[in-house]
């Protein structure tokens, strides 16, 4: 009998552990803007963002380039061909951990987590840390809130002298993820 109870109770610890609770998004939003002052705005916006957060902070982000949509078609193509190479490197990745988080103390308030992590883009990876917001409606669903900028030269993202006056050289990204 003693037998039977210890393997009930290792077997429930397992299962709890595997069953570990995620909130996950395939809608997810990224918003990018790079414009500089007196040209064109250079703007896109994502809405296929895939998302994975775990109850132990681990995060991991997933956007699709050609996802990136434009207001001017040949700008999603300058982006996508000379700019990001999209056919070559077609994703663009952030791995990594938001520390102290605790998903049973998350409220209808917004509150500021910090997040440590590798962003991958063109194919380079880098190490990066960013403030985030974090809120939980009444019917479980996790809101993920982030601005940050990356620098573009970071990323070996080649821009032409005739147009790198029209693009800046820091890109101001926005995240919005809602996550069940």
């Amino acid at each position: 009998m003693k037998t039977r109870i210890l393997i009930a109770a290792f077997l429930a610890i397992g299962l709890t552990s595997i069953a570990q609770q995620r909130f996950t998004t395939k809608t997810g939003t990224l918003i990018f803007e790079a414009s500089t002052e007196n040209f064109e705005p250079v703007a896109a916006k994502n809405t296929s963002t895939s998302a994975i957060l775990k109850e132990d902070g681990s995060i991991a982000v997933l956007a699709l380039i050609k996802g990136f949509r434009f207001k001017k078609e040949l700008m999603e193509q300058h982006f996508n061909g000379k700019f990001m190479e999209s056919d070559t490197y077609p994703k663009a990745k952030f791995s990594g951990k938001v520390e102290n988080f605790d998903s049973q103390t998350l409220s209808d308030t917004a509150q500021e987590y910090v997040v440590k992590g590798t962003l991958s883009i063109h194919g380079i990876d880098k190490p990066v840390e960013s403030t985030i917001y974090l809120s939980k409606d009444a019917s479980g669903l996790l809101k993920l809130t982030s601005k940050f900028s990356v620098a573009v030269a970071d990323f070996d993202i080649a821009v032409k002298d005739k147009i790198a006056k029209k693009i800046a050289k820091t890109v101001n990204v926005e995240v919005d993820l809602s996550l069940e």
